[in-house]
């Protein structure tokens, strides 16, 4: 078979899916194609497999440990595929209500998939098995700049080849002759010098890493993101566009959810340098070992600090926000200034004490130190006075038992101890029986989701929706104010198997 488009060669797909900033709009429109005959069946497109499959794929994106695997191993083993799912989840998000105003620079989540997508195309490239195409996108990553000595009328890349007397691994060879300033590799530093050439010079040629040509890929492909989704944009019809944001679901759901769990920073970019550093400080913290410091838990600035100077992240902003934090007293003075923000609690001024929750962007804290304060909770409250008068309906038991059950004060309990507790709440109503309470409890708990504890309902819930106040009007979120472990968190961002409702 000629090499003529994506839809029917997989070489032409790998190198339209890897460099689409240099593709036309008919390429890339056949590079959709090919990934839509994955749902074909006798001429006949799945649409509800097609639409569930965006769905996983796209809330799978805002897993952090998604992400990174892809980076190891390919999420997705098609270009054509990567290219459907990673381009109509972009428009679901984009054409979310709450979002669709925001400009799509300043939307997180297209990051979180931006993200997924580079990683994805990474590996799929690194595991192609034609070297040819590592050449392909080599002209175009170490070509010369318009007016640097003119074009070279040959190769850019001649060859990618060993080279054991530089070292182990391969090395794209480069003319001497078509070299530019970009084949100039050098190491990483931590300051702002420049780290040593690792480019070599042999035989009229430069050799430069491998290594140098995937993280210079990865530059490329994080811009390359943008021109792909506008080339979907401009192949979807209205009616599709409509259809797909019409039917789909899941994504629609996520993304409520982090707006019902004061989750904003999920879903917005455009955070002040204020938001940044608590941010941080509240990630170094969740991030350290227990003995160091613990979200929702009392700590002085010098644990705080601590937990900070320990803390490695991956992300460029969060390195340096760290490297701007230089002093306890200092840690502590943008605590004390972010006084107001629901996620800190300054405890004493003086001794410079406080206690941090998980960051939200504006649901209120709850703290919990006897069961009845979830009652501070408006639909709880609301609860509350219907148990009065009437028995409870299954769900109302399901959601009390699961929410106290997740509780942090519980992670380490016995079933006895928590079971002990929970009847004390449940003798305030008049229909309490201490044999049947107990049953009841004993049977929501042995009640497993595919060996994962069932999530609290939260508050998009319909069964939640009953009591609700109204989210717009409500301070509190049930995700977002109660002092949940991260194991809950973790249960969200990646919800196989795991139900609220």
């Amino acid at each position: 078979m000629s090499r003529t488009t994506p839809l029917n060669d997989e070489y032409i797909a790998y190198r339209v899916a890897a460099l689409p900033r240099d593709e036309g709009q008919f390429q890339l429109t056949q590079l959709f194609e090919r990934g839509y005959q994955r749902w074909m069946v006798d001429d006949t497109q799945e649409t509800e497999k097609l639409l569930a499959d965006i769905e996983r794929f796209t809330c799978d994106a805002f897993a952090p440990s998604t992400r990174r695997k892809a980076a190891e191993r390919p999420y997705v083993d098609d270009p054509g595929m990567l290219a459907v799912f990673t381009t109509l989840g972009a428009v679901c998000i984009m054409d979310h209500p709450k979002l669709e105003e925001t400009p799509p620079r300043h939307l997180a989540l297209l990051g979180d998939l931006r993200e997924l997508y580079v990683n994805n195309i990474g590996s799929l490239i690194r595991e192609y098995d034609d070297f040819t195409l590592h050449q392909e996108i080599a002209e175009i990553l170490y070509a010369k700049e318009p007016g640097e000595d003119g074009p070279h009328s040959g190769r850019v890349c001649t060859d990618i080849t060993t080279r054991p007397e530089f070292g182990e691994g391969y090395y794209l060879e480069i003319p001497l002759v078509a070299a530019s300033r970009k084949c100039l590799a050098r190491t990483d530093r931590d300051d702002d010098q420049q780290g040593e050439i690792r480019a070599n010079v042999a035989d009229n040629h430069l050799y430069v890493p491998v290594s140098d040509f995937m993280r210079k890929y990865r530059s490329y492909a994080e811009d390359a993101f943008g021109r792909l989704l506008t080339a979907q944009e401009e192949a979807l019809t209205p009616e599709q566009r409509s259809w797909l944001t019409a039917n789909e679901s899941a994504i629609t759901e996520r993304i409520d959810r982090f707006f019902a769990g004061g989750q904003t920073h999920r879903l917005w970019e455009n955070w002040s340098r204020q938001k940044q550093q608590l941010r941080t400080i509240i990630n170094a913290v969740q991030a350290a070992d227990n003995d160091i410091a613990r979200i929702g838990q009392t700590h002085t600035a010098r644990e705080l600090y601590e937990a900070l100077e320990a803390y490695d992240s991956e992300r460029s902003w969060e390195q340096q926000v760290c490297d701007s934090i230089s002093t306890p007293r200092s840690l502590g003075t943008i605590l004390s200034t972010n006084r107001d923000h629901p996620s800190v609690t300054v405890e004493n001024d003086r001794l410079n004490r406080y206690t941090l929750t998980r960051y939200s962007d504006g649901a209120q804290p709850i703290h919990v130190d006897d069961l009845e304060d979830l009652f501070e909770l408006p639909c709880l409250a609301a609860m509350d006075e219907r148990l009065q008068e009437k028995k409870p309906v299954r769900k109302d038991l399901y959601n009390l038992v699961r929410m106290a059950w997740w509780l942090p004060q519980y992670q380490d309990a016995s079933t006895d101890e928590f079971i002990t507790d929970m009847k004390e709440v449940f003798a305030r109503w008049p229909w309490y029986d201490d044999d049947v309470t107990e049953y009841q409890i004993r049977y929501e708990l042995n009640n497993d989701i595919g060996g994962e504890i069932p999530l609290p309902m939260n508050c998009l819930n319909d069964d939640m929706q009953r009591y609700c106040i109204g989210c717009d009007q409500c301070p509190y979120s049930i995700y977002g104010s109660l002092p949940f472990p991260e194991e809950l968190y973790d249960q969200l961002d990646n919800p196989a198997g795991v139900t609220t409702d």
